[in-house]
């Protein structure tokens, strides 16, 4: 262990180490202001020589600096003001809840230190209102009684309850992370307010619940991901408060553990994916607690004894791109990545999604110089075309200071998302993008879990890795908006299921049996996407497959049998119109009553149209199948979807009227099936239009095969389920034949052919491809690992080293004639 002293005090002040991260945290902070604005001690050399602070108090005030942005905050501001204003709103609510009685036995009269969530709760109103406290422009600015009850008030909770006499009983986490990171963030930004005392208690407090940040649930497992990183902070931030160097070394080199890539459990895995709790997708939670962590970490220590230089630190860097970018839609995070935290009232998407607009500028320093020009164009865009819930709505702050250092900035150009097409295979997730709009499918396998629904979250959650699909539009609020505690969870868009009724959190952290869960990408444009389904607690099972290509996406069932007793459904859409709704329905020409509680079957052809949304081609289903929709509102209560300790839900009721469409398979379906097209964004008449000549033809449907060509793009996509022929079509349409399960791309293009192909199943080692009537290749390549190409018989055959490359992946071959 590296316990080198500190250097000397005069050779490191608070301004040189906020010098090298300054653009991190706003426009004032580049020219200066938050060390200027900051520091203490005097201006001139000789004068910090005899009398500068010692190297961990500077520290302390430079982690008080990133939580309250310093001198970055000008009251004046109009946008500083609203953001000092939320910041206030907060402590208000807290002060006034305050146990003012003459021997209170909890720090607020509606949090009793019955059980740990209430204390960790405490510590965080105690948190929010020190930072109010510590902020120019806050109306509790410096005020010594509020100093005076916050130091009161964390004295309270550590003699009733947070100590190390007491036992460790309940949820572990709000023990060793929650309770602990907010007290030691309070204690910073209080500073000198603290008796030297009660610091020491409360740091002999963190000692003994965190003494090793590699440890968790009193020492019984080892930590990974996110919780390595606060456990990380919270020993940093111990030592840096206990003036112990040996404990700011343990901590920053125990976050070297998190940036190795991984292959299996917890971790970023090298296509993006990240993965907590062993088998839950998570980058659209854990992945971004632990990026606002190593943010904040990385400019608290850059230019002290302690900075953080290992080069695996390259991969978080990478990860802005990789993890998080991909899942970023106008300034939310995707759902389809958030695991049991979309049912939380308190964190919504625009909620998560901000956090990871204000971890990814507060890295900016750290980044390369392409780095930081993406990440900054990137953000402009979220926050640009944020409508629903703007960042600055709700900003502290320090956040605003990140906010308006990229607004500010003429140079900064938004990007745009889209089009495009990704999929991580190791949390099978896809994202697939048009102009104007985004798409993304849940999967679930023996490798990725269904659901996660613990702690009394996601009550609900019971399809979302059943191929449940979101489409993101213009409506930037449409899942913020109540969609959780409102729509019907058994129809789910995209999931085919029974009504086979299910208790709340079943099928929490379950694996399918089944393999074949994934997909190919070509170009990075288009995509080929299935599941073998296996639902929790159901006898039904299907085939799924969905074909994307640049302005629709193709749905394909097959196989769908039930032996339930009840019905099998398939949902096609289910539509928050918000409260007050009233988007217009075509079906087959015809527009449909904008009653609530309208209801109506139609045979399962043609088409139809909802305003605002899309269009819906019906291809083909089986006879017996029937196209239902209704028009209703739905009430409900977060209460309802969450009922955690610390997380639950308000009772209060939310209202919002939807407009469902939906294949009524029948009661225990045989191989029924069914192909629709969603055309995101089209208008009835585009929509008719493309009903007449709908360019996709859907070329098989079965147990073994699901494939379908668009003629515009003369895109072959299939889904081989196991070894099996597409036999080659009309025009020269080439075939493929694989020997194992398969999913494949074919495009033409003059006197080229390109294909991309993978292994969904992840489980062979070999796949062989024959391109059964693609004659005259005398030419082809692959960048990617593991392929040969033999072209001596004439029949093209593709030959995968699946032992090489990532698990899941498409491999591209592109192959020439001339």
């Amino acid at each position: 262990m590296d316990v080198t002293p500190p250097l000397p005090l005069a050779s490191l002040r608070r301004r040189d180490l906020l010098a090298a991260g300054a653009a991190v945290t706003g426009a004032a902070l580049l020219s200066g202001g938050l060390a200027a604005g900051t520091a203490r001690a005097a201006t001139t050399a000789a004068a910090n020589a005899a009398a500068a602070p010692d190297v961990f108090d500077q520290l302390r005030g430079v982690w008080s600096d990133i939580l309250t942005g310093g001198s970055a905050v000008d009251p004046a501001d109009p946008d500083y003001a609203a953001a000092i204003a939320t910041v206030d709103t907060a402590a208000d609510a807290a002060i006034a809840l305050y146990d003012n009685s003459a021997a209170p036995a909890s720090v607020y009269t509606d949090l009793p230190l019955t059980h740990v969530e209430n204390a960790s709760l405490s510590y965080y109103r105690i948190r929010d209102t020190a930072i109010a406290w510590a902020t120019p422009g806050s109306t509790h600015h410096q005020d010594a009684a509020v100093a005076a009850r916050l130091v009161a008030a964390l004295a309270l909770l550590h003699t009733r309850y947070y100590n190390p006499a007491a036992t460790q009983v309940g949820n572990w986490y709000h023990w060793e992370i929650a309770s602990p990171q907010a007290m030691l963030n309070a204690c910073a930004v209080l500073g000198g307010q603290l008796p030297a005392a009660d610091l020491a208690a409360y740091v002999g407090t963190v000692a003994h619940f965190v003494p090793d940040p590699t440890l968790q649930q009193q020492g019984s497992v080892v930590t990974t991901g996110a919780n390595r990183a606060d456990k990380c902070q919270i020993t940093i931030l111990r030592g840096i408060l206990a003036k112990d160097p040996a404990l700011v070394t343990l901590g920053r080199d125990k976050l070297s553990d998190i940036f190795p890539y991984v292959t299996t459990s917890d971790g970023f895995y090298r296509d993006g994916g990240y993965i907590q709790h062993a088998t839950i997708p998570y980058n659209g939670h854990y992945a971004y607690v632990l990026l606002n962590d190593l943010s904040q970490l990385s400019l608290l220590l850059i230019g002290s004894p302690w900075p953080i230089t290992d080069p695996g630190f390259a991969v978080i860097l990478d990860a802005v791109d990789l993890t998080y970018a991909p899942f970023m839609q106008d300034g939310l995070v995707m759902d389809v990545v958030r695991g049991r935290f979309l049912s939380r009232q308190g964190e919504t998407d625009h909620d998560a999604g901000h956090a990871i607009t204000e971890a990814i500028l507060r890295l900016i320093p750290a980044g390369s110089r392409d780095q930081q020009k993406r990440w900054k164009a990137l953000a402009k865009g979220w926050i640009t075309r944020e409508t629903f819930a703007p960042i600055a709505a709700t900003a502290t702050p320090a956040r605003m200071a990140l906010v308006k250092s990229v607004l500010s900035d003429p140079l900064v150009r938004p990007a745009a998302q889209g089009p495009g097409h990704i999929q991580q295979p190791s949390v099978e997730r896809v994202v697939h993008r048009g102009e104007g709009w985004a798409w993304t499918v849940g999967l679930s396998s023996s490798r990725i879990a269904r659901l996660e629904a613990i702690n009394g979250e996601n009550q609900r959650g019971w399809h979302t890795g059943d191929g449940a699909t979101y489409l993101y539009n213009d409506d930037n609020g449409h899942y913020t908006d109540a969609y959780w505690p409102t729509v019907d969870c058994t129809r789910l868009p995209g999931v085919t299921a029974d009504t086979l009724p299910l208790a709340l959190s079943a099928g929490t952290g379950t694996l399918p049996s089944a393999t074949w869960s994934g997909g190919a990408r070509l170009e990075g444009r288009w995509g080929a996407v299935g599941l073998d389904l296996v639902p929790f607690g159901s006898p039904l099972r299907a085939k799924k497959s969905w074909f994307c290509l640049d302005d629709c996406v193709v749905a394909l069932g097959a196989d769908i049998t039930g032996r339930s007793g009840h019905t099998v459904e398939t949902t096609i859409e289910n539509r928050n119109l918000h409260a007050t709704g009233t988007n217009g329905l075509t079906v087959n020409g015809t527009a449909q009553p904008a009653t609530p509680g309208w209801t109506a079957a139609f045979p399962a052809d043609g088409w139809a149209q909802l305003e605002g949304v899309g269009g819906y081609l019906l291809l083909e289903s089986t006879s017996g199948t029937t196209l239902r929709a209704v028009r209703e509102s739905r009430t409900g209560s977060w209460a309802a979807i969450d009922s955690g300790p610390s997380t639950g839900g308000t009772t209060t009721p939310y209202t919002n009227t939807y407009l469902t469409l939906w294949l009524d398979h029948g009661v225990d379906p045989v191989n029924a099936a069914y192909a629709y097209v969603l055309l995101p964004g089209a208008d009835a008449r585009q929509t008719a239009r493309r009903a007449a000549s709908p360019d996709v033809t859907v070329l098989a449907n079965t147990p073994a095969l699901q494939a379908i060509h668009s003629s515009e793009a003369d895109l072959t996509a299939a889904n081989l389920f196991a070894a099996g022929s597409l036999p080659p079509g009309d025009a020269g349409r080439p075939g493929v034949t694989a020997s194992g399960p398969a999913s494949v791309l074919l495009r033409r293009h003059g006197d080229r052919l390109t294909l991309a192909a993978s292994d969904p199943t992840c489980t062979q080692t070999s796949l062989t491809l024959t391109l059964d009537g693609a004659t005259g290749y005398r030419h082809g390549l692959s960048d990617d690992p593991g392929v040969s190409i033999d072209l001596s018989s004439g029949t093209p055959q593709i030959t995968f080293d699946l032992t090489q490359g990532l698990p899941g992946t498409a491999r591209t071959i592109r192959l020439r004639r001339g």
